[in-house]
């Protein structure tokens, strides 16, 4: 129970990964300060609280995350057996889930800093390690935060958020593929449908 717990957590994290307050740099990159400044200014906007903030945010947010590769990944073995239009649909819907669940969690988590410990390659991707610590001391022990960026068209995107050792994109894949093989494809749709009717992202 604790392990889900803390896989639970973490996956939350991920998502808001982005969010975090201060930041504080001991290591620059290209990869690295692409991310600093996309959550610089993502929490300029929350401080703004203007009426257009939360689109500026979601916009934001999408010109960092590679939503064909989070796709992809998300489904795994799944992804390749689905036509064009599936893709689209499920591709669509998990954007809307993590753009919702991004901007619910976004006020939630103000009050971290975070510091830059490392930008490493790892394969064709850029590995950019943070540490976030909540200044109220709420956790004592921060929590590591792993970005994983692709150089696409000279433009950085983000294809993965690996919070505490636990991958977003493999979480998102251990519960859709055991959807899919269980109910079929149509009720992880149903499934993803449902959570954003009821907002329960």
């Amino acid at each position: 129970m604790k392990h889900r717990m803390l896989r639970h957590f973490a996956a939350a994290l991920s998502v808001v990964a982005l969010t975090f307050a201060s930041v504080g740099s001991a290591f620059a990159g290209a990869a690295t300060d692409v991310v600093k400044s996309k959550q610089t200014a993502l929490f300029g906007l929350i401080k703004q609280g203007t009426p257009d903030s939360e689109k500026k945010v979601a916009a934001l947010f999408d010109e960092m995350l590679d939503y064909a590769a989070l796709s992809e990944g998300s489904l795994g073995s799944e992804w390749a057996p689905r036509s064009d239009a599936e893709k689209a649909q499920f591709s669509d819907l998990l954007k809307q889930l993590v753009r919702k669940g991004y901007e619910r969690n976004l006020k939630k988590i103000l009050n971290f800093d975070v510091n830059y410990v490392s930008e490493d390659a790892d394969g064709g991707a850029m590995m950019v390690k943070t540490q976030a610590k909540a200044k109220d001391g709420a956790r004592d022990e921060p929590v590591e935060i792993v970005f994983k960026l692709v150089d696409k068209g000279g433009t950085w995107r983000v294809q993965d958020i690996v919070t505490e050792g636990v991958s977003l994109v493999s979480s998102y894949r251990g519960q859709f593929t055991k959807i899919v093989k269980k109910d079929g494809f149509p009720a992880l749709i149903q499934k993803m449908k449902d959570k954003l009717a009821k907002g329960d992202v």
